[in-house]
């Protein structure tokens, strides 16, 4: 498998996990709010272990996408901030990546995201 599509897999599963936190932010809200105190919070527990296992896809396949100006992987970030050439944040970052350009939250240089 290249490494254009292990990037393209691991901005899906980026999306795929912000959708289930989601999911399971409002389902917490919708059973506190209007379930019976005794019904089963199974779908809870479904919810934040296919929450767990998108993470974990997430946090494997990030590791395969390397710039290769400065061989830091291009959608994990850490606690330093953006370069000033980068568009600004990680989530920019991700939104773009299936256009085919994206700069480096690391370096700052641009990285052919079809071409890796």
């Amino acid at each position: 498998m290249n490494k254009s599509t292990l990037g393209k897999l691991d901005v899906l599963s980026v999306f795929i996990t912000w959708a289930i936190l989601i999911s399971l932010l409002s389902t917490l809200a919708y059973l506190k709010i209007f379930a019976d105190p005794n019904s089963s919070a199974a779908i809870l527990v479904y919810l934040f272990g296919a929450f767990f296992i998108a993470a974990l896809c997430h946090a494997i396949l990030a590791y395969f996408n390397r710039c290769p100006h400065c061989s830091k992987c291009l959608t994990i970030q850490g606690f330093k901030p953006p370069h000033p050439a980068s568009s600004g944040s990680r989530d920019k970052v991700v939104w773009h990546w299936f256009s085919g350009s994206i700069v480096c939250i690391h370096c700052g240089q641009k990285v052919d995201t079809n071409g890796l």
